[in-house]
């Protein structure tokens, strides 16, 4: 059997292939409406996203604000260096 015959032979329509594609116009339907509700998700996550980095951002902005407002920033690490007496 050639190449062609058994192409032609899996695209024959048989009960089974008829009855999937009897219903398209539904099929469709349900596929648009599922197309629509990935998308509305994606978008609603994209935006949970910029609103939770957006509030983080204006956050860290007051606090930095307030500690300008205290006094100088404190000193997140210190060196102390202690002298050693050289004796000769």
């Amino acid at each position: 059997m050639g190449r062609n015959e058994i192409r032609m032979r899996r695209q024959r329509m048989s009960s089974g292939n008829i009855a999937r594609h009897r219903n398209y116009s539904a099929l469709l339907q349900q596929h648009e409406k599922d197309q629509r509700l990935k998308r509305m998700l994606k978008v609603f996550t994209y935006f949970l996203v910029i609103l939770i980095v957006t509030v983080l951002l204006i956050i860290v902005i007051r606090w930095e604000k307030r500690t300008l407002r205290n006094g100088s920033p404190q000193p997140t690490s210190a060196v102390i260096i202690h002298q050693i007496p050289v004796t000769c």
